[in-house]
């Protein structure tokens, strides 16, 4: 099997959540290429999944090592540092994904959710509030926008957050729970 063959059916697995045989067919395809990103990235997004959150940032670090210029290396790579506390550079991680494609709502969420624990509530809002003017409709973003609001004594425009989320997701439980603490 080709290399982008393995890759191909490995995406096809990973998007249904079927993470083992994903991973197995990324590795079968670094047997080919030992240093394709695309692989490598995907391989250290499983191990953030799995909560290997030390092997997600050494595989994916290596995937930028190879590929610095795809903005979701950088922001899965900070995602995977936010996890390990090592909040510094998981912003720094989510400002290059920023960089490189100004548009990139996640990265613009995950850049708030970093600011947010280090416990700069006001500029978490603005991220958010960016993340919210490329992607408007995105429930996760509203209710982070919400905790953020709340965090800053801010609760008719928190509550408004949680109801936007709310709206947009009937079934979004934490935010449902967050409105009810609000």
């Amino acid at each position: 099997m080709t290399v982008q063959k393995s890759i191909d059916q490995a995406l096809q697995h990973h998007g249904q959540g079927r993470l083992g045989e994903a991973e197995a067919l990324y590795r079968q395809a670094l047997d080919g290429d030992p240093d394709h990103p695309l692989a490598l990235h995907f391989l250290g997004v499983i191990a953030h999944q799995i909560g290997d959150h030390g092997a997600a940032v050494e595989l994916i670090g290596k995937a930028i090592r190879h590929d610095p210029s795809t903005a979701a290396y950088h922001c899965n790579l900070g995602n995977a540092l936010h996890e390990l506390g090592r909040l510094d550079e998981a912003a720094a991680s989510q400002r290059q994904a920023i960089a490189l494609n100004p548009d990139y709502a996640k990265a613009h969420n995950n850049l708030a959710n970093v600011l947010l624990a280090q416990g700069r509530s006001i500029d978490a809002v603005a991220s958010y509030r960016k993340a919210l003017s490329i992607v408007p409709d995105d429930a996760e973003t509203h209710a982070n926008l919400g905790i953020a609001l709340h965090e800053l004594d801010r609760l008719d425009e928190a509550e408004a957050s949680y109801r936007r989320a709310i709206a947009l997701n009937p079934d979004y439980a934490e935010a449902h729970a967050s409105l009810g603490v609000t």
